[in-house]
């Protein structure tokens, strides 16, 4: 149970930090260049598509520790779990985009906020799909294909991170400097922990992954119920109040959160933590 504590503590170290450096930005209520209706319509297609992938791997993994009873129990207990979740968020984000409020009925920062709060989920789920491949491979014994995996997914979530940045500098809520100074906080906070889980080999566990994708489908959780809360603000005067003084901070936190639960979660399927 090392990994999860350290990743509270991390995220509360993480949190306090870039929610302080914070307070030196603002919100910059520009317009933005996209149709946000018909990008959410692609969302649901591309996310549909996901979840049958997550389902699919589910069913593939039960059926090779069906034929196979040989293979490694805790890898594939991780695998299964991280499809699970991935596909419960991949259907979740789905609906979540699906209902992006109206900006003439909501304003246009409680728009802002649904969006990106929907495009982290997504981009959390499909890390934690992809970071699923690993133990997968691992409880097959394709150990030489692995170390392409520890190039390809890294890699991947780097180049991600460029639209994650992207559209919350669009969306006027972070700058893009910003967002990398989350994801650098992030990652020191996760490879600070992970030292420390090299000099006390205690530390380590088989189960770390699955614990932190468990913490991950929290986090998901937490973003989905804000983000869920949008479309109210047409009705109820305090909801509305609520967006409009903690939006930006809501985004700042989700982000924080994004790249330590990804960093932590890196560490455990390579076998670090």
């Amino acid at each position: 149970m090392w990994a999860p504590i350290g990743f509270l503590v991390a995220s509360a170290i993480g949190l306090a930090t870039v929610l302080i450096a914070g307070r030196r930005g603002s919100m910059r209520r520009r317009e933005y260049p996209w149709m946000l209706d018909g990008v959410s319509q692609l969302h649901v297609m591309i996310v549909g598509t996901l979840a049958g992938f997550a389902f699919t791997g589910v069913v593939l993994v039960v059926t090779l520790a069906h034929d196979r009873p040989g293979r490694a129990e805790v890898s594939l207990d991780t695998v299964v779990v991280m499809f699970l979740v991935s596909y419960l968020y991949w259907v979740g984000s789905a609906f979540l985009i699906s209902y992006l409020p109206h900006a003439g009925r909501t304003g246009d920062l409680v728009q802002r906020v649904h969006f990106s709060l929907s495009t982290t989920i997504e981009y959390r789920t499909v890390f934690l799909s992809w970071f699923a491949l690993l133990p997968l491979l691992q409880a097959n014994e394709l150990g030489r294909l692995v170390h392409v995996l520890y190039f390809l997914l890294p890699a991947s979530l780097l180049l991600g991170s460029l639209l994650v940045a992207m559209t919350t500098d669009g969306l006027g809520l972070m700058t893009i400097k910003e967002t990398y100074f989350s994801a650098v906080v992030g990652l020191g906070l996760a490879l600070a922990y992970g030292i420390a889980a090299f000099a006390f080999p205690e530390m380590r566990s088989p189960y770390s992954a699955l614990y932190l994708t468990v913490a991950i489908f929290c986090v998901n959780g937490a973003a989905f119920a804000v983000a869920a809360g949008t479309p109210l603000v047409s009705e109820y005067a305090g909801v509305r109040g609520f967006y409009e003084r903690h939006g930006r901070r809501i985004i700042i936190a989700d982000m924080q959160l994004t790249m330590v639960s990804l960093a932590f979660l890196w560490l455990a399927v390579v076998g670090v933590i």
